[in-house]
């Protein structure tokens, strides 16, 4: 019986040794196995890009762009995601609505010399009683059209009438009370433009109380050891992960031209300026007196997950950024 209780624990540790090592490869393939990654673009007149995403060869994830952007997962060669999936069910969905249209006009006009006599002899008998009802009708019509006629008379006589009451008493009003009411319109006017100013006035006054407001707030932020700090370390951070992203490998090829060569002399300048400080290593082609913008790159490199992870850990820790988040 001891035995047999031995056996059974040494089975299910060596089963719980199995399971924790599976889990331990699994975490550090994905901590210390790196993504790799390459990318593609190209502009002569018109933009394409690909770019591929790819970890231990099981998970792969691809994007182009050629007018239209494509999307797609995949995990071996089991397809997890694509966005053109949609469109391909739309397209199928279309053809077989087609195909079912197709079949019921068919379906339609396929009808027998019979039933064709049938149809037309039915159709005559409804003719003859539309031309009786349509004589009937036209009895009706001309004898509306008389009373409106007569509405109409009537109704112009009233608005001569009244038109000429309405003369009558602007005729009768005095020249005073005109005045009056222009002195008063006058004075309205006045009175607003008086409230639009002092509006203004306020909003204007309103407005620079704020900016000096955010101006010694800004001042204060610089200007505090804690925030310099800080700043700092933000920098050396993301120096680092520049590092751990960047690509290992990349080509970038340009072709410039402005049609005003002042231009292009500034964008030269700007360009060593950018060269220098970065360290890129860029090949230009500058064409002077003609409007061109052309290029095409090329990027290849692989992101460890782990490195990125202990940036984030660092940021998190420390004691300044709490402090800033907490404010």
């Amino acid at each position: 019986m001891l035995h047999v209780l031995l056996l059974i624990l040494k089975i299910t540790g060596i089963v719980i040794a199995c399971i924790l090592g599976l889990v331990i490869i699994v975490v550090a393939a994905v901590l210390f196995v790196p993504v790799r990654y390459n990318a593609d673009a190209d502009y002569h007149g018109k933009f394409k890009a690909h770019a591929k995403l790819s970890w231990l060869g099981i998970l792969r994830v691809l994007v182009s762009y050629d007018e239209e952007l494509a999307i797609k997962a995949k995990a071996l060669f089991i397809t997890i995601y694509s966005n053109n999936q949609k469109k391909e069910k739309t397209s199928k969905h279309r053809t077989s609505k087609k195909k079912k249209t197709k079949h019921s006009e068919e379906n339609i006009f396929s009808v027998n010399d019979d039933e064709a006599k049938k149809l037309t002899e039915n159709e005559k008998k409804p003719q003859i009683k539309m031309a009786e009802a349509v004589s009937d009708t036209k009895e009706d019509t001309q004898a509306v059209k008389k009373n409106v006629e007569d509405i109409k008379e009537s109704a112009e006589s009233l608005k001569e009438t009244v038109s000429e009451d309405e003369s009558k008493t602007t005729q009768n009003k005095n020249f005073f009370d005109k005045v009056k009411d222009k002195c008063f319109v006058i004075y309205t006017k006045i009175k607003e433009i008086i409230n639009i100013v002092k509006d203004t006035v306020k909003k204007v006054s309103g407005a620079a109380d704020r900016l000096k407001e955010k101006v010694k707030k800004a001042k204060e932020f610089v200007t505090d050891e804690d925030n310099k700090a800080l700043f700092h370390f933000f920098v050396e951070q993301l120096k680092k992960l520049i590092k751990v992203i960047r690509p290992k490998k990349y080509r970038i090829n340009a072709r410039l031209g402005f049609e005003d060569p002042a231009t292009m002399g500034k964008v030269l300048a700007y360009i060593s300026i950018f060269y220098g400080m970065s360290g890129v290593d860029l090949s230009l082609e500058p064409v002077f007196g003609e409007n061109i913008k052309e290029g095409s790159i090329f990027l290849k490199g692989n992101i460890r997950i782990f490195s990125v992870l202990v940036i984030a850990l660092r940021v998190y820790r420390n004691e300044q950024f709490k402090k800033f988040i907490s404010r």
